[in-house]
């Protein structure tokens, strides 16, 4: 084991037990977030000395203590809601989006646009509707076909 890793033992044991300064801890707290190896015997000296720590008694009354304390201030949304003061604009309403997008999309579809993505075979000819046989005829056919040769 070499030097470093033999410091930060020393330093995550003390971490672990609370014998650090408030300077000593932020700075082994930044180290592990940065460093993986530092995080990694964090891990081990805590799996070490998991036996010397001390163990709650009353699980119960600790997590409500914790929640009853009103220094504890929940996670927040950071995203500001819009103020109900002031009314949306014409232009804010999801139903002008929708309309935009509803007639870029007509003016697209009638001005041919995805017709010309998709140019069409012109060595393809479909058969003529006289000439052709239904889809449940061609469907049944098939499946005949199949049953057919399923039997010996």
């Amino acid at each position: 084991m070499n030097m470093r890793n033999s410091n930060w033992r020393l330093q995550a044991a003390s971490y672990i037990k609370g014998e650090c300064s408030s300077e000593e801890a932020s700075s082994w707290e930044a180290l592990m977030l940065s460093d993986d190896a530092a995080l990694d015997v964090y891990m081990q000296v805590m799996s070490e000395i998991d036996s010397e720590l001390p163990t709650l008694e009353n699980l119960e009354g600790f997590t409500d203590g914790v929640l009853s304390n009103e220094e504890i201030i929940p996670y927040r949304n950071r995203i500001v809601p819009i103020s109900s003061d002031r009314p949306r604009r014409w232009y804010e309403r999801p139903l002008f989006h929708y309309t935009v997008a509803a007639s870029i999309t007509l003016m697209l579809m009638f001005s041919g646009t995805f017709d010309r993505l998709f140019p069409e075979d012109t060595h393809h000819t479909a058969p003529k509707l006289s000439q052709s046989t239904s889809y449940s005829k061609q469907l049944m056919e098939k499946t005949t076909s199949w049953l057919d040769r399923l039997k010996p």
